[in-house]
């Protein structure tokens, strides 16, 4: 069947999921990457779907020109003499490779104006009649004179013209095994809009493009509280930036800490690396007393190795304690709660991520570190009631992610680059675990930062070591 293939960075990922979704709602069929299981078959079918579409819709930004993926798709597109429907998403010109081609402006992430759809039109030959154009609300950006002249005098090359493109720089599409992790499980969903229905009929007389609906409510629940109650917030699929560059470490620990620090503390955060992940909850608060009490009055939890902390000859148990964190726990014990929830411990990458975002921040507030962030650095001494630091929550609203207590993670301890599927994430495989956070009494080094790693014997506890919980979005 005739299909639309858009081709783009998978960090423009909001946008082009956007306007697939405004496609498909107006009764085109569009194809866009979403997440295949990894192996041989996803090779094939891209170039399968490539190879069959009717219309290919390229999505330019500084990111997509330096994706080598996105270059042999166009390359692949090219030879194939599929109409290509280039959009300029940011940059100040459209690419050489396709300056011959009549391009749209969607910078500020507009939606394309009515001539676009027109244009499609025209070449989806089997492609069923348009029916609806839900247009989205909003200020919109004004089409200059200079656009409306290209779109005027460029309409007939981008609808039937395209065909005549050369054939430059005709490369084979290359089949990597690695697929730039631009695979992504679930196009995001618009907020709704209250613009006008459009019928296909009408398409000419559309207004201008409007500014692009903000693209942030994920397809599952924002946040969801578990068979004990227990709040978790989602983290929503995509890359992230993993890992810390070990001389930015070192410095900040002698600015913040002392003179004593070594690079050979940070160098397993090396190298930085992107890592995709599906989506997932996470514990909005590291696991309480009270909340490990109800799994011990169960039956299933072993009860902390020690009822004590540094402080209070009285913690675990005493009712005053309840909304602290628990601790004196290995990471059997750990991972029995967490499944006793219907739920597990958190990868180290899905801990990372929900600690620093998408924009690789060292702490999960920002760039600042002092005692009012977080418990850290002997500043109390002993541990404090979970979500006590309100400046310190991460970009997705989890609290004390770092300090407090250092929190154990399912990861065994491997190097970097991370690969979930070499058997770091073992739950039977043996050696030292990851922990991660740092706790309130660490002294020297870096460890509240988000990139810190440090491996544990898993059958250890400490009077500063914790534990939360995570589970998949989509099981």
């Amino acid at each position: 069947m005739a299909h639309i293939f858009i081709s783009y960075s998978h960090k423009d990922t909001d946008y082009a999921h956007a306007l697939a979704n405004n496609l498909n709602g107006m009764g085109f069929e569009v194809w866009i990457d979403e997440r295949l299981d990894y192996g041989s078959q996803w090779p094939q079918e891209l170039q399968k779907q490539l190879d069959t579409c009717s219309a290919f819709i390229l999505i330019m930004s500084p990111r997509s020109y330096t994706s080598e993926w996105v270059q042999s798709e166009l390359q692949r597109a090219r030879r194939k003499l599929k109409p290509i429907f280039p959009m300029l998403l940011e940059g100040d010109e459209p690419w050489l490779s396709v300056e011959s081609t009549q391009y749209y402006d969607v910078r500020g992430k507009v939606y394309p104006d009515s001539k676009f759809y027109s244009a499609l039109k025209q070449v989806m030959t089997s492609t069923p009649v348009a029916r609806t154009l839900q247009m989205p609300k909003g200020p919109g950006r004004a089409t200059s004179a200079n656009d409306a002249s290209k779109l005027k005098t460029g309409i007939v090359i981008a609808a039937a013209g395209v065909l005549l493109v050369s054939f430059v720089g005709c490369a084979v599409l290359l089949v990597a095994p690695l697929l730039e992790k631009r695979m992504n499980p679930t196009a995001p969903v618009v907020k709704p809009t209250t613009g006008a229905i459009v019928s296909s009929d009408e398409l000419t007389s559309v207004p201008e493009p409007t500014s692009m609906p903000e693209v942030t409510q994920p397809i599952q629940p924002p946040q969801i509280a578990d068979t004990g109650d227990n709040e978790m917030v989602l983290v929503p699929a995509g890359e992230f930036s993993m890992g810390g560059k070990a001389a930015d470490e070192l410095a900040e620990c002698l600015e913040k800490f002392h003179s004593e620090c070594q690079l050979s503390w940070f160098m397993d955060e090396e190298p930085v690396h992107e890592v995709y992940l599906d989506a997932f909850y996470i514990d909005i608060y590291e696991v309480t007393n009270a909340l490990y009490k109800a799994c011990e009055d169960q039956g299933v939890c072993d009860p902390p190795q020690s009822t004590i902390s540094n402080t209070r000859l009285s913690y675990y148990g005493n009712s005053e304690f309840d909304n602290y964190p628990v601790i004196q726990v290995n990471w059997e014990q750990a991972k029995t709660y967490c499944e006793w929830r219907g739920s597990r411990l958190p990868t180290e990458a899905e801990w990372e991520k929900a600690a620093r975002g998408t924009d690789g921040r060292m702490y999960p507030w920002g760039g600042e570190l002092d005692e009012t962030f977080a418990n850290f650095h002997w500043h109390i001494s002993d541990t404090t009631a979970v979500g006590s630091y309100e400046k310190g929550k991460s970009p997705y609203g989890v609290y004390d992610m770092a300090g407090n207590v250092w929190e154990w993670v399912n990861s065994l301890n491997k190097p970097y680059p991370y690969t979930a599927n070499d058997g770091r994430e073992s739950l039977s495989g043996s050696g030292p675990r990851i922990m991660r956070g740092g706790g309130w009494g660490q002294e020297g080094g870096n460890s509240v930062s988000t990139s810190y790693r440090f491996a544990y014997d898993p059958t250890n506890i400490n009077i500063d070591l914790g534990f939360r919980c995570a589970r998949d979005a989509n099981p």
